[in-house]
């Protein structure tokens, strides 16, 4: 089968798409499919405008990043967008086309519009008040009408695209290289009898991080060997440094945006992953990832992160946006080992699900039953959807 993964996030640019895109293409190339990423030019280290660096990757436009779901959020833009898109269809002859964030302008919409094979669109966003798409609906409908199949990784996000679009979505979760972070070896100079706490995101306003820098005067009174690394970074970091206050700079490692394989030893290092976001996170990678590492969660009690997480049982989860439910949670794992490792314990043996070859196997058969002509069937996480609201999907 030949397959087109259309993204408007994919590397350089780092988030929870991109990873999803990359590993989905692996396992599918591993099963012996032939795939192509069509996304974005996002500058320096992408392989340019025309490719990436091993020719499966395709690139049409260039990202511009504007203000979106309290994120910068990347939009391809291109004077002859329409024209090389249809170059690349008339070229590649795709058995099947997956947009990821399929309304999202302007290389999405237009891969929409002139696609002649199937169409599978995987909708990511979670959002309270989606204003866009209530705002945009009678401009998007006939667009949401060429969807063959519509995926949700969540129950959030489905529910925050469901009600302007209505029609049937399946519910497939994000994945994570459960290996990879298993097997990761911690950072040895961290290891210093310090009590680490890891933050991952990019600095902007809805991962929440000035109300981790918010609970650390109070978890560096209990916990005075406390350590927090943040790995990640953005165009407002200068902005978020100033959330620190000035007598916990010395508890602090700022690391940067990191390689991959770095990544997986920073989660294998923390012995808490704190993830403070406010919303509009559907998912929550993240997540995944410390699970699946042995890092115990402490992380905002929002829609995204419940459909990951049981609080006391894989997590706890606290009121969002607030600094003092954060340090109670932080300091009362670090008092407390055993609760630390049952947490740890959990979360690995429920991460098992979210392996990438579960879910391209999931993704995978809805390719194949909308190449066949038939309606895609309910995958187990969608059942138990489902049997929570206590309905049927329609």
């Amino acid at each position: 089968m030949k397959i087109g993964i259309v993204t408007p996030t994919y590397y350089p640019y780092p988030g929870g798409v991109t990873e999803h895109v990359y590993h989905v293409r692996r396992e599918l190339e591993s099963l012996g499919h032939d795939v192509r990423v069509v996304t974005t030019s996002f500058g320096q280290g992408d392989g340019g405008a025309d490719g990436g660096a091993d020719g499966a990757v395709i690139r049409i436009g260039r990202s511009v990043s504007v203000p979106a779901n309290g994120s910068l959020c990347p939009v391809a833009m291109d004077l002859r967008m329409t024209a090389r898109v249809r170059d690349v269809l008339d070229r590649e002859r795709f058995d099947v086309l997956h947009l990821h964030e399929p309304f999202m302008p302007a290389l999405c919409l237009a891969v929409l519009r002139e696609a002649g094979a199937p169409v599978v669109g995987t909708f990511h966003a979670s959002n309270d008040s989606p204003v866009a798409y209530r705002v945009f609906r009678p401009f998007l409908a006939p667009y949401a009408d060429k969807l063959a199949a519509r995926i949700a990784v969540s129950d959030a996000a489905r529910l925050t695209v469901e009600p302007q679009f209505p029609g049937r979505y399946r519910v497939i979760p994000n994945g994570v290289d459960v290996e990879r972070f298993a097997s990761a070896r911690p950072i040895e100079e961290l290891r210093d009898g310090a009590f680490n706490i890891l933050f991952v995101g990019r600095f902007e306003p809805r991962k929440g991080l000035k109300f981790l820098f918010g609970a650390l005067p109070a978890v560096l009174d209990a916990v005075p060997r406390a350590r927090v690394t943040v790995v990640g970074g953005g165009p407002f970091a200068r902005y978020y440094r100033g959330f620190l206050p000035e007598s916990c700079r010395h508890a602090v490692r700022f690391a940067g945006f990191v390689p991959r394989e770095t990544l997986a030893r920073h989660f294998a290092t923390a012995d808490v992953f704190c993830s403070p976001a406010l919303g509009g996170e559907s998912f929550g990678i993240v997540l995944l990832e410390a699970m699946a590492a042995g890092a115990a969660i402490v992380a905002s009690d929002i829609p995204g992160y419940r459909g990951v997480v049981r609080h006391g049982e894989t997590a706890l989860l606290v009121r969002r946006g607030s600094p003092e439910q954060i340090a109670e949670a932080i300091v009362a794992l670090a008092r407390d080992d055993g609760r630390r490792r049952r947490l740890a314990d959990n979360a690995r043996r429920a991460v098992e699900r979210y392996s990438w070859k579960r879910v391209t196997g999931e993704i995978l058969g809805v390719y194949e039953e909308v190449l066949a002509g038939a309606r895609p069937s309910r995958s187990p996480l969608e059942e138990r959807c489902e049997a929570a609201r206590g309905g049927t999907a329609t």
